[in-house]
């Protein structure tokens, strides 16, 4: 099961190139039938000449010796022989009739020819009565065991390609006497049915070929012309849908990261939420405990924000916090410093690489930033604007100590000053046993 998936994905990750193989491959192997079927388009259009031009010679035959030969056997001065010209008032007999028609016609230079052939010629065509080549005899042998059927084959003679066809004679009633009584005949026992002879046609098929040749190449340039739309077609097809994928996959990633934005990020305050802080802080800390380095942690609370979310409503206490969150973000500019939304109305700011003396130096640039902001509190003990209290916390991470350490150090400081008046900033460092500061 597990091998048909990899070679169904492996399909899948190939199907451009499979989709242009099974094109190639169609299209050849309709080439491949369309010279098949001219072959055989050629073969029938020759088989069907061939067997209306004996018809016709057969036809011939039979109405000669109806005709002519049946209504003059009874006249003393004609006589039907196959030495008719040797004989005063002799006509030839059908079998010598038919022999010099298919000569006359051999003669005609078009390349057909007739001929009439036998196991038993008469004495006068001793010598070319009989069959001449493998054909012949093959064809002879042939007929002798099926005097319905017909006999034919294709062969290469002086670069001209030729199609030879051979058709079985058989003894008709009114014949027998004639043949099996006449005194120079090769066989006295002739029966009714019995195969007397041979009638071949050549014929050159090269005008066959040409004709199905040009039939064959434009039906080639069409096939090519179908198949060149066909790919032109399906890299159009493959390129619009990689692209529609890419586009797909561009979508699915901005919505993702939309996501993990909106996961990790306070809706109010457009700073890192409170999930995001405990991430990073993790990291940061397992960071700096590999490069001991230090890390800060920056705590800040707005002072008496619950008197100011009463005296002035719920949207002044949100615009609040959105203006000390621009604050605090502006004034936290290194590369890995991170400002957050720790909860409410408190604000964190982890500092990889940052000690105490650096952490300070950025928290009082946030209490300037503060009070430049001079947000009006006329409810607040210590201020008539709005304040922060801050307290920070710096360590370098050891195994044996935890970042919950450091975030209780900075909570330490931070309820430390709020009790020695708010409106201002303290300091703590962790106990690097990971006890509980004091």
């Amino acid at each position: 099961m597990q091998r048909f998936r990899k070679l169904t994905l492996w399909l899948y990750q190939r199907i451009a190139l499979i989709l242009v193989m099974l094109l190639c491959i169609g299209t050849g192997v309709a080439l491949s039938g369309t010279f098949e079927l001219s072959a055989d388009l050629v073969d029938a259009q020759a088989l069907q000449h061939a067997r209306v031009s004996v018809h016709t010679v057969k036809e011939a035959w039979f109405l000669y010796s109806k005709a002519v030969v049946g209504r003059l056997e009874n006249l003393d001065t004609v006589t039907a022989s196959p030495e008719y010209h040797q004989v005063s008032g002799g006509i030839p007999v059908p079998a010598t009739y038919t022999i010099e028609l298919g000569e006359q016609v051999s003669k005609a230079g078009d390349g057909l020819s007739f001929r009439l052939f036998s196991d038993y010629p008469f004495p006068n065509r001793q010598t070319s009565g009989g069959p001449k080549d493998l054909f012949e005899q093959e064809a002879l042998d042939y007929l002798k065991l099926n005097p319905t059927s017909f006999f034919y084959q294709k062969e290469n003679n002086k670069d001209r390609l030729l199609f030879r066809y051979a058709e079985a004679i058989q003894m008709e009633p009114s014949c027998v006497n004639c043949h099996n009584t006449w005194p120079g005949s090769p066989k006295t026992d002739w029966q009714v049915g019995d195969v007397r002879g041979i009638i071949e046609i050549t014929q050159p098929i090269d005008a066959f070929v040409a004709q199905a040749q040009d039939g064959l190449r434009s039906i080639w340039m069409t096939l090519i012309v179908i198949g060149c739309l066909a790919l032109t077609s399906l890299i159009l097809v493959i390129s619009y849908l990689q692209n529609a994928n890419q586009i797909l996959h561009t979508k699915v990633a901005e919505k993702t990261s939309a996501l993990n934005r909106l996961a990790h990020l306070d809706s109010l305050t457009e700073l890192a939420n409170r999930r995001c802080f405990d991430q990073v802080l993790e990291q940061e800390w397992r960071r700096m405990e590999r490069q001991q380095n230090p890390l800060a942690l920056i705590m800040c609370d707005v002072d008496y924000f619950k008197r100011y979310n009463d005296a002035y409503g719920h949207q002044a206490g949100d615009d609040c916090l959105q203006r000390i969150a621009h604050a605090i973000n502006t004034n936290v500019r290194r590369t890995g410093d991170l400002a957050t939304r720790y909860g409410g109305e408190e604000f964190a700011v982890i500092m990889p690489n940052t000690n105490h003396f650096q952490a300070g130096k950025v928290a009082e640039h946030i209490q300037r930033a503060m009070l430049a902001l001079q947000i009006e509190h006329h409810h607040s003990d210590i201020s008539d604007q709005v304040t922060l209290s801050i307290g920070i916390a710096s360590t370098v991470p050891q195994p044996t100590s935890h970042p919950t350490d450091l975030v209780k150090a900075a909570d330490t400081a931070l309820y430390e000053a709020k009790l020695k008046g708010r409106n201002q900033i303290m300091m703590k460092l962790p106990d690097p046993t990971g006890s509980q500061p004091t």
